[in-house]
């Protein structure tokens, strides 16, 4: 695909979102791409797995630690033969962000589907290695309010154990509240800004968190919260206003309250007058973002590619 522009709070568009931001320029797989790209891959490719330095082969499988029963990063049977990633997109204002960088590091091709724009959500993932749902300001039943979002769950029972799945706030209560959880609004206290989250022993032995420090620090903006999680899911990170940060379900499926795609750019643009009215300083939650930039890439970037050697 050439290369071309998009609008910065958005990045699947070719044009300004009109609202005056900059167009920037994006690289071959920073636009949306709405016919699959295969990639072939000989079976003796071997890769370096990036957390114990071993050469996995296209023929290996997610696996199961035998001791703690944890997932383990292996290639999937799908590898090889689809290089794109169905995203979800359930807010204009909530974009995949650096989510596109990570994606054209390892040549994964994004195929966004504006949901909130009336774009229909597909009936599977088919043809796709990975699933990502994105943020939004309703919740995970608001049906009238998001017409959308019975498909959307239904998608999410079917990739649920057969590809690898991410849910970014909104997205991780799509995943609690589908397979059981609970989740209501405007609970406890909101979270905006750059936020600590402790890493729970079940995330020290996750395949995404695994070797991190106990303490990381991400982004959030949320009122919102899951509270109860699903029977079968292992709770991963909390917070000091969130107890449900970051969840896995079955060997594949990963919800996160926080936003890992957010950058201080975009932290920069939030309205001053909303983060006062939820009781925070806007010049300090601005110069949070700027002040833990470095650290935030430098974790997420991580975490993301573990997720993402897990699809391609």
């Amino acid at each position: 695909m050439a290369s071309g522009t998009y609008c910065p709070c958005d990045r699947t568009s070719r044009s300004s979102c009109g609202r005056g931001h900059p167009l920037r320029r994006a690289s071959r797989y920073a636009l949306t791409m709405p016919l699959l790209k295969m990639k072939a891959t000989s079976p003796t490719t071997a890769r370096t797995n990036p957390l114990t330095g071993s050469i996995d082969t296209p023929s290996a499988s997610v696996s199961r630690n035998p001791s703690s029963g944890t997932p383990q990063l292996g290639v999937p049977p799908y590898r090889g033969r689809v290089t794109s990633v169905l995203i979800i997109k359930n807010d204009r204002d909530s974009g995949p962000g650096r989510l596109l960088e990570w994606l054209d590091a390892r040549s994964i091709s994004p195929v966004v589907v504006r949901a909130w724009d009336g774009e229909p959500v597909p009936g599977s993932v088919d043809g796709h290695a990975g699933l990502i749902l994105l943020g939004g300001g309703m919740l995970p039943d608001e049906d009238e309010r998001s017409p959308w979002l019975p498909a959307e769950r239904a998608l999410l029972r079917q990739a649920h154990g057969q590809v690898p799945v991410l849910g970014i706030c909104l997205g991780a209560q799509l995943l609690a509240h589908t397979f059981g959880g609970e989740v209501q609004g405007k609970y406890g206290q909101p979270e905006k800004g750059v936020t600590s989250l402790t890493v729970l022993p079940a995330g020290a032995d996750d395949v995404l968190l695994a070797g991190l420090p106990s303490t990381l620090r991400a982004v959030e903006s949320h009122q919102d919260q899951i509270t109860r999680l699903p029977s079968d899911a292992v709770l991963l990170m909390s917070s000091e206003r969130c107890t449900n940060q970051m969840l896995r379900l079955g060997q594949q499926s990963w919800g996160v309250q926080f936003h890992p795609e957010v950058e201080a750019e975009r932290v920069r643009r939030w309205s001053p007058d909303r983060l006062q009215a939820l009781g925070f300083d806007p010049d300090t939650v601005v110069a949070d973002a700027d002040r833990y930039a470095v650290e935030l890439e430098k974790t997420w970037s991580t975490v993301v590619e573990r997720f993402l050697s897990l699809v391609a």
